[in-house]
């Protein structure tokens, strides 16, 4: 995951799980409209918690168990880093205030784009590894 086409797909995936959580966030709160400069914050936020994923994404988990003990530690430390990001971020864009409530709405909505990203990650990667597979067995099918 090093590469400028993966940070793209990353900075897609998570941008659009910002953007969707803080949709259903403006719905919850009754907000009916979208200031001008929340998309270019929503933007920006995805660019930084890109560079995170980037930084503390555990490396281990494309080629290797995902149910390790060091594994799960890596993606708690990766959430509460996206977390402090997005805790840091949201103070400063004025989407939430340093309350205990503030906090846990921004903790529930990094790890509802955690989910959403890792999800479309995971559906994007599944569906291209079937494809692999499938050429492979047409390939190879003599070789049966």
């Amino acid at each position: 995951m090093r590469g400028i086409h993966d940070f793209i797909k990353w900075f897609s995936y998570i941008t659009m799980g910002i953007l969707i959580v803080y949709a259903f966030n403006m719905l919850f709160y009754g907000l009916d409209s979208l200031p001008a400069n929340t998309l270019w914050q929503i933007l920006l936020s995805g660019a930084l918690t890109t560079f995170v994923t980037f930084l503390f994404y555990p490396r281990e988990l494309e080629n290797a168990s995902k149910s390790s003990g060091k594994a799960v530690f890596q993606i708690l430390l990766h959430y509460l880093a996206l977390s402090a990001v997005m805790i840091f971020c949201g103070h400063q864009f004025g989407w939430l205030s340093y309350s205990p409530s503030g906090i846990l709405m921004m903790l529930i909505s990094v790890a509802l784009v955690y989910l959403i990203a890792f999800g479309i990650f995971y559906l994007t990667d599944l569906k291209q590894a079937n494809k692999i597979n499938q050429k492979l067995k047409e390939q190879y099918k003599d070789e049966e």
